[in-house]
């Protein structure tokens, strides 16, 4: 925030220069010798064809507005505190210019003082010198204000330099890269060298590429571009946004390669570079721009809008006193025409309101009709009234034994119900075992245990998964059958009837062994044999309890 005094400045500043006012230079009185005298320069004079209005020096003989020293150093003092901000523009002044100003006005400054009196004013704003190297930047707004108070000098220009944002922080851009223009579907050495800023938006190097291979206004066009020449392309559909947040870049010195991908007569892309498939939302955003991000295209309006506001206001002035009189006269008779009109509406009124009385009385008799209708209608409804009442009480009597009637029937159908589901489920399991009977039938098989015929099915055999009789007849190994179709494997047979019986009811019922325990133990080597593990840990059981109780 400005103090008030500024801000008063600057509102005689703006007033003085709409009417062509100007006050003497806060030079006039010194014997000075300005920076730009020492660097070899003259002042602009107030009519050259600059895009800054100068001020008066020691050294020229015009005398334009210049505020006093306490107005410059609390305006300057706010503007030389400004932090880098990405997108703002800076601008280059030699170092011993600024300098001296800044002694001239009073700021503190931690750089050496170049040797000239506190009491010189710096002169006309010098951007170059030959001999020297040290260089300072101030923000787009000081620039503006050091322009118009002390000018530009001749043979000088205004340096502009913008701010980007690196991954270390913001800081001015000193060097542009230098890009590698091509168009998508061009050969490998058809491309142009083109240098922009890192925050030049995409629109414009959009536009200085179609200028380069000449593409007509009639074809729309869209940028590809990599960081690297050994990055991935990536799609730029985004006009309006910054070519270097776009890529990433981090460095002054990447060469980035831009590539344009432009559209065939019936308005079909040509093809992306390298075959990359463009993104779903391949939708080219904004406008094309013409103008760089350092072409100065609003100079011309800020140096006539102040003569155009004051020709606008004095056109205006002249307008309404022109025009006043007829304004009055107007008024007046647009009052009389509307009192004329008033006395119309009064005499209408009054008609209205002796029909408005017939009608009245129209109304009360008709309101007398309809206070009997009334009193008729409401006997009427005392007598539907009792009507429904009955209604409802024969409605809830037959709705009860209805209820009735329905809990009963609810309940024996829910008792079928249930015998149903039992008669089902009882024929369920009655089918299951058919069912395994006709599998078993289908997949019968003979089996010589040592010399002892067994008859089996498949099924039976191939029960256990981890046993060795479900591994032969899995039908994964070729076995080999005897003259009578049977299968021969040598083991001791008298027990092999307990393994059938255990396969087939998945487990040993209780009482079905003898109570052997040498039979235990040879039944127990044959389960091991067949790999049956739930018999085998069946029979250790019994026998350690043997064991025990023993």
């Amino acid at each position: 925030m400005l103090p008030s005094s500024v801000t008063s400045f600057h509102r005689q500043v703006n007033s003085e220069r709409r009417f062509g006012m100007s006050s003497p230079s806060s030079c006039v009185g010194f014997s000075c010798v300005p920076v730009a005298a020492v660097a070899g320069v003259r002042a602009s004079s107030p009519s050259s064809a600059t895009a800054t209005t100068t001020v008066s020096t020691c050294l020229s003989s015009g005398q334009t507005f210049s505020p006093d020293l306490q107005a410059q150093r609390a305006v300057l003092e706010h503007l030389f505190d400004r932090k880098l901000v990405e997108g703002d523009f800076w601008y280059v002044i030699v170092a011993e210019w600024l300098e001296q100003l800044k002694k001239f006005v009073g700021i503190n400054s931690s750089r050496k003082y170049y040797g000239q009196r506190a009491s010189s004013p710096p002169g006309p704003i010098v951007t170059r010198r030959d001999y020297a190297h040290t260089v300072d930047v101030v923000h787009e707004d000081a620039w503006r204000m050091l322009v118009q108070w002390y000018g530009l000098a001749d043979g000088h220009k205004a340096m502009k330099l913008v701010v980007y944002k690196y991954a270390r922080g913001p800081e001015i851009e000193h060097n542009i890269n230098s890009f590698k223009i091509m168009l998508s579907n061009s050969p490998a050495e058809d491309f142009h060298i083109v240098r922009f800023s890192k925050m030049e938006k995409v629109g414009h190097i959009e536009y200085r590429t179609r200028q380069l291979y000449s593409i007509p206004q009639s074809q729309e066009s869209r940028l590809w571009a990599k960081a690297e020449a050994d990055a991935e392309w990536r799609p730029l559909f985004h006009r309006d946004k910054p070519i270097g947040v776009v890529l990433d870049m981090d460095s002054d010195f990447t060469r980035p390669v831009v590539a344009l991908e432009i559209t065939d007569c019936e308005g079909k892309w040509i093809g992306a570079p390298e075959l990359i498939e463009p993104p779903q939302d391949s939708k080219v955003h904004s406008y094309l721009i013409e103008n760089s991000m350092f072409d100065d295209v609003t100079t011309p309006w800020e140096l006539d809008i102040h003569e155009q506001i004051d020709q606008i206001g004095k056109t205006l002035l002249e307008k309404l006193h022109g025009n006043f009189n007829v304004f009055v006269q107007r008024a007046k008779d647009h009052i009389e025409a509307r009192e004329c009109h008033i006395r119309e509406q009064e005499r209408q009124v009054c008609s209205r309101e002796s029909v408005t009385e017939r009608l009245s009385t129209r109304l009360e008799v008709k309101e007398h009709r309809l206070s009997e209708e009334i009193l008729n209608c409401e006997e009427k409804i005392k007598e539907y009234e009792s009507m429904r009442l009955d209604l409802e009480r024969q409605f809830a009597d037959k709705q009860e034994d209805m209820l009735k009637e329905q809990t009963e029937k609810e309940t024996q159908l829910a008792k079928e119900k249930e015998e149903f589901e039992t008669e089902k489920e009882k024929f369920q399991q009655e089918l299951q075992r058919m069912s395994e009977l006709g599998k078993v039938h289908e997949s019968r098989i003979k089996l010589d245990i040592g010399g002892n015929q067994f008859t089996t099915s498949v099924l039976t055999l191939t029960r256990d998964p981890n046993s060795m009789l479900a591994a032969m007849f899995s039908g994964r190994h070729e076995l080999k059958t005897e003259s009578d179709g049977s299968y021969f494997i040598d083991r001791d047979g008298t027990h092999f009837r307990y393994v059938l019986n255990y396969l087939r009811d998945g487990c040993i019922k209780e009482g079905t062994l003898p109570q052997s325990e040498t039979t235990w133990r040879e039944l127990l080597t044959e389960a091991e044999f067949f790999q049956l593990g739930g018999l085998a840990d069946f029979l250790k059981e019994l026998i350690s309890k043997k064991d025990v109780d023993d």
